[in-house]
């Protein structure tokens, strides 16, 4: 079941964010913020639930847009299954989960964030058909 995270989840979330990425040392997740995502209508932190155990998440943001009338666009960021379970069809689920959110809010597109250096991930957006060549992703932390 894929379903928008609640404050109970702040743990589980964690250990993903940590798996995803194991050299960010300063992974804190807060569930005053998860919380906070939930009440804002334009974003939207979802796991995946199989049973009992989250073996997944993902979040996804409602961006609004001049240019396409007034079509917004969506942009994913931080998708992981946890690592025993891959390649059993749960990440394909999550994102039509999140493709399908963003056909219910009229996006014009959806972008999506991956690591430069997770070269399997890549291939696996590319099969859902993802375009990682006709954009580039800059960054900036502050």
């Amino acid at each position: 079941m894929i379903r928008e995270a609640e404050a109970r989840d702040v743990e589980v979330i964690e250990r993903l964010y940590k798996e995803l990425l194991p050299n960010n040392l300063n992974t804190k997740v807060l569930a005053e913020r998860i919380e906070k995502v939930g009440n804002n209508p334009n974003s939207f932190l979802f796991v995946y639930e199989v049973g009992d155990q989250v073996i997944g998440t993902a979040h996804l943001h409602i961006c609004m847009d001049a240019l396409v009338e007034n079509r917004p666009f969506g942009v994913v960021e931080r998708v992981i299954i946890t690592e025993h379970v891959q390649s059993k069809g749960y990440g394909s689920e999550l994102m039509k989960y999140i493709e399908n959110v963003c056909i219910q809010k009229n996006c014009v597109k959806v972008f999506l964030t991956s690591g430069s250096s997770r070269y399997e991930a890549h291939g696996f957006y590319t099969k859902l058909g993802y375009d990682g060549e006709s954009s580039k992703a800059f960054k900036k932390y502050l």
